[in-house]
């Protein structure tokens, strides 16, 4: 029975928030940032291209920092020992390096796609920057049919290992260490 003092309904309790919900909520974020970008190439406006795909780039990148400084060592660093329905740390460890490894080929697309339009950002040649859009494009094309597959691994096998893995105290303060990176955006996107 709960305890109600006067002229006040039940408490409300805060829904722990989960280093899961947490990322998988920034997947979306960027999944929308992508399809943002995709359309300003069909759009053609080279300061826009320019500025989604760089706010592409950075929000990326923090999300990547977030997962490589906390939730992968978080999960190497737990006992397997009593893991339950969790992974093997040899499970573990091949899927993180996998998803290592799609990390340096989004940042490397990304980064070579955002240091092209930063050369093409004057031109006025239409044909060059046409096919410098075309180039970026198929980049980004390519980025988002591999981040689709990544995306799949980390939400359904990665971030649920957290919850077999980690306490509730150690998943409270892994969702506080991954929101301080994610929300650590570049100074030049704050508005």
């Amino acid at each position: 029975m709960r305890f109600q003092s006067a002229g006040r309904g039940p408490s409300k309790r805060k829904r722990r928030e989960l280093p899961a919900s947490v990322l998988t909520d920034d997947h979306s974020e960027i999944d929308t940032l992508t399809g943002d970008l995709l359309t300003a190439l069909e759009e053609g406006d080279k300061l826009k291209v320019f500025a989604r795909l760089d706010l592409l780039w950075a929000r990326l990148a923090v999300h990547i920092r977030a997962e490589h400084l906390w939730l992968f060592p978080s999960i190497l660093g737990a006992d397997f020992s009593d893991r339950g329905s969790g992974p093997t740390y040899q499970e573990a460890q091949s899927a993180i390096d996998q998803l290592r490894l799609d990390h340096e080929f989004f940042m490397r697309e990304l980064g070579t796609s955002v240091n092209s339009m930063r050369k093409q950002r004057h031109a006025s040649e239409n044909e060059v920057v046409s096919e410098q859009f075309r180039r970026v494009r198929r980049s980004v094309i390519e980025i988002q049919t591999r981040l689709t597959k990544h995306n799949q691994l980390e939400e359904n096998h990665v971030y649920k290992w957290v919850n077999v893995l980690l306490d509730e105290a150690g998943q409270s303060v892994l969702v506080a260490r991954i929101r301080r990176e994610i929300e650590n955006i570049p100074a030049r996107f704050s508005f």
